[in-house]
Order: structure tokens, then C-alpha cells, then sequence
């Protein structure tokens, strides 16, 4: 070999230990949470927001569509569920201010508004539901109560998740009423 071809070949590199650990190290790190979003588990709760409406749901959006609100079909429930447990282990009291919904995260507020009358009331998403085609909520009695939608059953409702603060408060309230 010449001296010129000395100078064109390489040695091949090795990685050290150090760097081959770190390399290691971030291969490992990358693939765990690239894996951890692809299980399908879904963290949307832990943030706060709301899962996608899905169409079978029963829900339409609104035309400014904000992703805390929702309109269409609420109907309630009461008769036969009371003293039974909720999918957040509450007992269901249909005296109290709560509400079913299919994704909602469980144990956040939301304000339901009647749109035939313009009656709103603030409830909590305690349960899951409601499990007929083309409803959206599933109202407490007393949630409905307020509403005015007892006789009819069923009413064209925008629901509003709420973030305030005191928020809680007022609902404890009102279901101490």
C-alpha cells in the first residue's frame, strides 16, 4: 500500500462503553414512551380535555365549535338506579346535581342548557351512559327537575365543561337544596 492509501482508510470506529451505555440509554428511553403511545391507553383525562365526540353518540357540534362544548339529545334517568353504585363508585342519588355521559371524564362539571327554554343547571359527570341511540347525557331527576324536561324526557341540551374554580362549591349547594 502507498502512503496515499494509508491516508484514505479509515480505521473503523468503535463506540466506548460510556457512549454506547448513553446510546443505550436513549434507544431504551424512546422506545418506552413511543411504546406507551401506542397502547391505545388514552390520557386525555390527565389533561383535562375531553375525548372526541363520536358520532354515534348522538352529538352534533356547534358551528363555533369549542372542544368543551357539546349540543345535542339529554334524557333522564332515576327510577330503578337509585342506591346503586356509578362507574365512579359514587351511589347514584337522583337528588343529586350529576350527570351519565359515554367520555366525559369522570368527576368534572359541566353546565347542561335546555335550548327550548334556556333553563341551565351545573352538574357532575358521575357515571356513564346513556346507552340509548342518539342521546348524548343521561340527567339525574333532579338535574332534569331544573331543566324542566321531566314530562317531555327528553330536550336539545348544550353541555358546557366547566374549568372555574368554585365550581364545586356551588353545586354542593345546590344539592344540599
Amino acid at each position: 500500500m502507498s502512503s496515499w492509501d494509508d491516508k484514505r482508510m479509515k480505521r473503523p470506529q468503535t463506540l466506548s462503553r460510556s457512549r454506547l451505555l448513553g446510546f443505550t440509554v436513549v434507544v431504551l428511553a424512546l422506545s418506552v414512551n413511543q411504546g406507551c403511545s401506542l397502547t391505545g391507553i388514552d390520557n386525555s383525562g390527565l389533561q383535562n380535555w375531553p375525548d372526541p365526540v363520536l358520532e354515534s353518540s348522538g352529538a352534533t357540534l356547534r358551528p363555533d365549535y369549542t372542544p368543551d362544548v357539546y349540543i345535542g339529545a339529554a334524557s333522564w334517568y332515576g327510577p330503578g338506579f337509585n342506591g346503586k353504585k356509578t362507574a365512579s363508585g359514587e351511589i347514584f342519588d337522583e337528588t343529586k346535581l350529576t350527570a351519565a355521559h359515554k367520555t366525559i371524564p369522570l368527576g368534572r362539571r359541566a353546565r347542561v342548557t335546555h335550548l327550548g327554554n334556556g333553563k341551565s343547571v351545573e352538574v357532575l359527570i358521575n357515571d356513564r351512559g346513556p346507552y340509548v341511540e342518539g342521546r348524548m347525557i343521561d340527567l339525574s331527576h333532579a338535574a332534569a327537575k331544573v331543566l324542566g324536561m321531566i314530562d317531555d324526557g327528553i330536550a336539545k341540551v348544550q353541555v358546557e365543561l366547566l374549568r372555574e374554580a368554585g365550581v364545586a362549591e356551588n353545586v354542593q349547594s345546590l344539592n344540599r337544596r
